[in-house]
């Protein structure tokens, strides 16, 4: 038990002891993991210069959970559970992704108990708040929402990237959804969609700032939250398919498009490897006042042939899949062949002569960016949630160093050689494309000719 006697009446006592804690456990990061009697997971880090807290609501579900039928019900369904659940002093948000969906509570560090109460109300009266919300008015949000992102050639040419590295597979669904899909939902879509989904053995319960775990704890045990005991929900395997997706449009000022190679899962043991590899190759824009210093080999080449306005590599990780490539954006349509040459040719560097000095860079600079992300919060929130949902732990700030740190430049070789060197590619583009030449010209670029 967490809590003393002598902190609870003996009224409170009869009722945590039905509720008792199954199992308490910290790891080195000083998060906190509890599962109660119930089967809900509740996970927490304190963080004593936090100026206010966090707590959020994460069930497995998203996108990949859908069809395209109903593709955009997670969303809507956060949506109107976010929206209608008010409290003095708590700020309510949502967070929708591929794979979860988050309700995140925001208040002073002195009210942690009160957000507790307020998620375990809305776990608890969720069909009751469905059954009751005006669904075409967050309909009509949502729908405003997909639109915008659509007009962002950035968003747009990454969800058809996805859509077309999973073809056939959920996972390539639009994160909130198609106007025509939203259209189409129903109240009775938005009920199912909880009842496939909101069980004890699908959420978590995350919290950080300023408070003690059993604060956190003690206010969701006291709030009798009522949820339904069922298995996690299986989720079916993808499979990588090298295509393409062009959607030309001269009307657009630039050439934005993004080129990909099959990537490494949350729980991959090669995903910091896959981490490490795309900070080698970095990110360049035109505009920066620091352009002149960037490292990357592929930097200084584009800086003197003037053959890119901007490009950023990534390794984006699902559960048990990923993609990494990079995204760039080109204001000259005749040097778009020039880019994709180049960039390619890098990236076959990755199996055959990158140096020591460019991998400890890589590692320097993805450390930082893990500090830089898990800065507020929130940040730290929405990482305990949805890593726990997705891999089932949440490596601390000091293992994933010590995992990162024992990388070794043959380790990154190795990974090149059987992830990158001659692989099937997807590629999505949109804008003054005209430039960009046909699959198998950017394909055969994956290798080369060696004597």
């Amino acid at each position: 038990m967490i809590r003393g006697s002598s902190m609870i009446s003996k009224l409170n006592k009869c009722r945590v002891t039905q509720l008792r804690l199954q199992s308490t456990k910290t790891t080195s990061s000083a998060t906190k993991y509890t599962t109660l009697s119930n089967g809900i997971t509740i996970a927490s880090e304190s963080n004593p210069q936090a100026k206010h807290s966090s707590i959020g609501l994460y069930i497995g579900g998203g996108s990949r959970t859908e069809h395209p039928y109903n593709n955009g019900i997670s969303a809507l369904t956060t949506d109107l559970l976010s929206n209608h659940s008010t409290q003095d002093g708590i700020l309510i948000s949502s967070k929708n992704d591929k794979e979860f969906n988050g309700i995140l509570a925001e208040t002073t560090n002195d009210n942690i108990k009160n957000a507790g109460k307020l998620l375990s109300s809305i776990v608890s009266n969720a069909e009751e708040i469905i059954t009751k919300s005006d669904l075409s008015l967050y309909k009509k949000f949502l729908t405003q929402q997909v639109k915008y992102l659509e007009s962002n050639p950035k968003s747009k040419v990454l969800s058809h990237l996805e859509a077309t590295a999973y073809q056939g597979y959920s996972l390539g669904l639009p994160t909130l959804g198609t106007p025509e899909s939203i259209e189409n939902l129903q109240v009775e879509d938005s009920l199912r969609h909880l009842n496939n989904n909101l069980n004890n053995n699908n959420i978590v319960i995350a919290g950080s700032g300023n408070f003690s775990h059993e604060e956190l704890v003690e206010s969701i045990e006291s709030s009798n939250l009522k949820i339904k005991e069922s298995i996690k929900p299986e989720i079916k395997p993808v499979s990588f398919l090298g295509s393409e997706v062009r959607m030309r449009d001269d009307t657009l000022p630039k050439a934005y498009f993004a080129i990909a190679v099959n990537g490494e899962g949350i729980n991959s043991p090669n995903y910091y490897i896959a981490q490490v590899a795309a900070k080698i190759f970095g990110n360049y824009d035109s505009n920066s006042t620091i352009k002149h210093y960037t490292s990357p080999k592929l930097a200084s080449i584009v800086q003197e042939y003037d053959i890119v306005d901007s490009y950023e590599h990534f390794s984006k990780s699902f559960s048990d899949s990923g993609l990494w490539g990079y995204y760039c954006e080109i204001s000259n349509k005749f040097t778009i062949d020039d880019f994709a040459h180049f960039s390619l040719k890098q990236w076959n560097r990755l199996s055959i002569s990158i140096s020591e000095a460019e991998v400890v860079r890589a590692k320097n600079q993805l450390k930082t960016e893990i500090l830089t992300k898990l800065s507020t919060s929130n940040e730290i929130t929405n990482d305990i949630g949805s890593k726990i949902l997705l891999n089932g732990y949440r490596n601390s700030i000091r293992e994933s160093f010590e995992k990162i740190d024992s990388i070794k430049l043959n380790d990154v070789k190795e990974w090149g050689k059987s992830k990158v060197w001659d692989r099937d590619i997807v590629i999505s583009a949109t804008g003054q494309i005209e430039d960009l030449f046909d699959y198998n010209r950017n394909r055969n670029e994956m290798a080369m000719m060696r004597w």
